[in-house]
Order: C-alpha cells, then sequence, then structure tokens
C-alpha cells in the first residue's frame, strides 16, 4: 500500500487503518513502519463487529500462504517485532467506504495473508468512481489490521 499512496492521492482517497491494539501500542508500531496512513484505535473492536470480521482458527491462522508469507518477509531480512499481546486470531479486512458511508467494495480476510493486491483495490476505484464524481465522492480505503 504505500508504494502505492501516489496512486491512491491521484484518485482522491485516503487510507484509513483500524487496529484493535490500545492506542498507546499504535506509537511503537507506526514508528517502525513509519506508514504515511492515518491508523485509529479500535480496541473493543466496533468496527471488526460491523464489518463482520471474525476471529479466526489455529489452521487459519498458520495457514500455508500465512506461512509462505512470514518465510518471504525473512527471506527480505525483515524482523519480527512483538508489540505487546498481539490478538494473532483476529481476521482483517479491506474495505472502500465514500464518504457518505456507503460500502463499494469488501474483503474479509480468511488468513493473515489473505489480502486484495493493491492493483484490485485500484480497479475497484477506478470501476466505481467515474472520473467527474472523483472530485465529489471519496472513497476512503479502511484497512483493519
Amino acid at each position: 500500500m504505500k508504494s502505492a499512496q501516489s496512486e491512491f492521492d491521484r484518485r482522491g482517497v485516503a487510507i484509513v487503518i483500524i487496529s484493535f491494539a490500545q492506542p498507546q501500542k499504535l506509537a511503537p508500531y507506526q514508528e517502525h513502519h513509519r506508514w504515511p496512513f492515518v491508523i485509529l484505535a479500535d480496541p473493543k473492536r466496533i468496527a471488526y463487529q460491523v464489518f463482520a470480521l471474525q476471529r479466526l482458527s489455529l489452521l487459519r491462522v498458520f495457514s500455508p500462504a500465512t506461512l509462505r508469507l512470514y518465510f518471504r518477509l525473512l527471506r527480505e531480512g525483515k524482523k519480527l517485532h512483538n508489540y505487546g499481546q498481539d490478538d494473532y486470531y483476529q481476521g482483517g479486512g479491506d474495505f472502500l467506504i465514500d464518504r457518505e458511508g456507503s460500502i463499494l467494495f469488501t474483503h474479509q480476510s480468511q488468513d493473515p495473508a489473505d489480502r486484495p493486491p493493491v492493483s484490485t483495490l485500484l480497479g475497484e476505484i477506478d470501476r466505481l468512481l467515474t472520473p467527474s464524481s472523483l472530485a465529489k465522492r471519496s472513497a476512503p480505503t479502511i484497512r483493519c489490521l
């Protein structure tokens, strides 16, 4: 997402990340990742309930796709960071929502590695929003971690 920030900006789309972490835990997380996005804390998981993001089973949390992702990240030199008592079982998702609150696109992750490619999100934005309506209707991307 970070590498495609200019593509979202060009389309007038804001990216908002929602996390179930306590606000004080998000500061070191954001400091480490240095994302140029707004990150909101939702420790009561209200957004997760609204978007019906379920808790994942052990087999989903450690699915082959997830293990491949983690091994790839480790091979790329990424390090594991412990941000406290994370809930590895909470499912996430990606959503496009316009300023009026209409949900334009939903993706509920089946495991931690199950995220739509940025190209899919940009394609959905292009499909849903015509150039003439971009000035009037902006669709923020909300990603629940």
